[in-house]
């Protein structure tokens, strides 16, 4: 009984010891399928040890993978498990943070960030982070709150820090172009509303549509009458082209103001993207 409990015992030893052997293999080629940027091969063995394994190496090269891959949300729910005792765990939640920001997950994004325990070297980042956030939000009296205000700056913040509060200044002083005016203004002269919205081009091409067909609708009208079916056709053209021409300059407005809010939150995304990767790589 004794020799068939030791010999349990041994088998019992000796596959943990092949687990963990078989486990930490598997890591060493994780990782060297990260360093030759295969990630989707990295992410299929790091899904084979998912559940059986709940180091934060896992979570960590997931996430990274999955960043790599551009899958931000599941990227940053990954990271986001990465706990306090691994050396990973600051780039792990910053890294976190700024994916649901790109994803517009700005309540998750500033919850994370506002969990993180950041040393010194590491405050002013997450105060800059959290007012690139902010700015996404188009939140100005956060981002006064938040921004960093100190003569003394990280050096891989300096450049990123003045150009968010260009960026700022920039969406303050911006007043954005108004539907309803472009609108009324096509009405009264056609074309003059898309001008507004920055559309010169399509602005005259509405104009001389909507003025060609009114002049040709008149004419057939002084010479034909108001029943002729050439002055009904032209007239039914003329209708048509005037009113496009006014649903065209409000939805002008709205492409431009659409455009212009997606470049600055590019350009936001960029600025707070380059300090993570310059401090943590």
């Amino acid at each position: 009984m004794k020799k068939i409990f030791i010999l349990t015992l041994f088998c019992i030893l000796s596959l943990n010891l092949l687990a963990q052997y078989s486990t930490k293999q598997r890591f060493e080629f994780i990782h060297h399928l990260i360093k030759s940027n295969d990630f989707k091969e990295a992410l299929i063995e790091l899904n084979y040890l998912d559940g059986k394994t709940t180091s934060d190496s896992l979570y960590y090269l997931k996430g990274w993978s999955l960043y790599s891959l551009k899958q931000l949300t599941n990227s940053a729910d990954n990271f986001k498990k990465v706990s306090k005792l691994s050396t990973f765990y600051h780039k792990s939640h910053f890294f976190a943070a700024y994916n649901y920001a790109h994803t517009q997950n700005y309540q998750e994004a500033k919850q994370v960030l506002t969990n993180i325990q950041a040393n010194s070297n590491l405050q002013q980042l997450k105060s800059f982070e959290s007012s690139g956030i902010a700015l996404l939000e188009r939140d100005y009296d956060l981002f006064e709150s938040t921004r960093i205000n100190s003569e003394i700056i990280l050096p891989a913040l300096q450049t990123e820090v003045a150009n968010l509060n260009k960026l700022y200044t920039s969406l303050k002083n911006r007043k954005p172009k108004k539907m309803w005016l472009a609108g009324l203004m096509s009405a009264i002269i056609p074309g003059s509303g898309k001008m507004y919205a920055g559309k010169t081009g399509e602005g005259i091409a509405s104009l001389l549509m909507v003025g060609s067909t009114g002049l040709v609708t008149w004419e057939n009208h002084r010479k034909l009458g108001i029943k002729n079916f050439k002055t009904i056709l032209f007239g039914s053209i003329f209708t048509i082209f005037y009113v496009g021409n006014i649903y065209g300059s409000v939805f002008s407005v709205k492409i431009s103001n659409e455009e212009f809010n997606h470049e600055m939150d590019q350009k936001i995304l960029f600025n707070i993207h380059i300090p993570l990767r310059n401090i943590f790589n």
